[in-house]
């Protein structure tokens, strides 16, 4: 049975379906870069005015455009764009996303992305603070656990400039593996489990933290309990946070939902897909009321306090 194309749906179609009944992804891709096509998908119960805690820049022609594109046709006021290692050649990174920020600073927050592991990061974070950077991308999947003691004085560092700690949490997906093969750089998914920085959180309770994707399938109720019960510690259901999601709706888990935010994590055009994704999981649950807390509110509150 043919299934949906979109990596975090995959959805069954039938054979004469020419989008996905779920989605609305559709099976003839051309149609992707066709800002028309996207403004005819249906999204219901979206708030008027969305902001996207989590979003990519790939590095093809007409990125930029395709993303402020996107953010009319969809309501979509301000972004957080994530930066990404250097050896990942296929996403915009650090100076890119700074200048993009400087130019259109009513519309998007950068992070830079940092590895705490090399000479110089306490460094690093001292000129992305100069720079007017409040947010910094982490991926402990390259390899190191987030608690280890070697870090402390990256995260006082970072707790003393007031940056916002952007975490990586939840499997690594498939998607990754030809990138990675190409820039010889291999992930791990066991540093990816949210309670990696159950004791950053509380050796520096000032450093805010925002675990990417809730912790993912796997690690969903450990994301749960590090937002709930941390006071510096907040999540997102971006990508495949949506699991995450659909399973912390439907398990009834404790979560403090006034800190958790929705994300885009794909190229511009997957905008209307994945709303409709994180929109139906809501819905199905019985819990639409969420909606405006997830895709704005939380969002427009957290960026008041710590993004200025």
């Amino acid at each position: 049975m043919p299934v949906c194309e979109y990596t975090y749906c995959r959805a069954p179609m039938s054979a004469g379906d020419e989008t996905c009944g779920v989605c609305g992804f559709p099976r003839d891709r051309s149609r992707l870069t066709d800002p028309s096509f996207l403004a005819q998908v249906p999204v219901d119960d979206k708030p008027p005015e969305v902001i996207d805690m989590h979003q990519i820049l790939p590095a093809i022609d007409g990125v930029l455009e395709m993303q402020l594109g996107a953010m009319q046709l969809f309501g979509i006021s301000r972004v957080l764009l994530q930066s990404a290692p250097p050896q990942a050649v296929s996403l915009w990174g650090n100076d890119k996303l700074l200048a993009l920020a400087s130019e259109h600073g009513d519309r998007f927050w950068a992070s830079q992305f940092v590895d705490p592991r090399i000479d110089g990061a306490t460094q690093a974070l001292e000129s992305f603070s100069r720079a007017g950077a409040r947010v910094v991308k982490l991926l402990p999947v390259a390899g190191y656990r987030g608690d280890d003691p070697a870090f402390d004085d990256f995260w006082a560092t970072m707790e003393r400039l007031e940056l916002v700690a952007m975490i990586h949490t939840g499997f690594i997906t498939a998607r990754h593996k030809a990138e990675e093969a190409k820039a010889g750089l291999f992930m791990s998914s066991r540093y990816a489990n949210p309670l990696y920085f159950d004791l950053t959180a509380r050796k520096f309770p000032r450093l805010n933290m925002i675990l990417c994707h809730l912790g993912g399938a796997i690690w969903h109720e450990a994301g749960a309990q590090m937002v709930t019960q941390h006071d510096n510690v907040w999540g997102d259901v971006s990508g495949f946070g949506l699991f995450a999601l659909r399973r912390l709706l439907h398990s009834g888990a404790t979560l403090d939902w006034a800190k958790v935010f929705w994300g885009n994590d794909s190229a511009p055009f997957a905008y209307p897909f994945n709303l409709r994704l994180h929109l139906a999981a809501l819905r199905q649950a019985g819990a639409l009321e969420l909606a405006p807390a997830l895709f704005r509110d939380n969002a427009r509150r957290f960026g008041e306090r710590f993004l200025r």
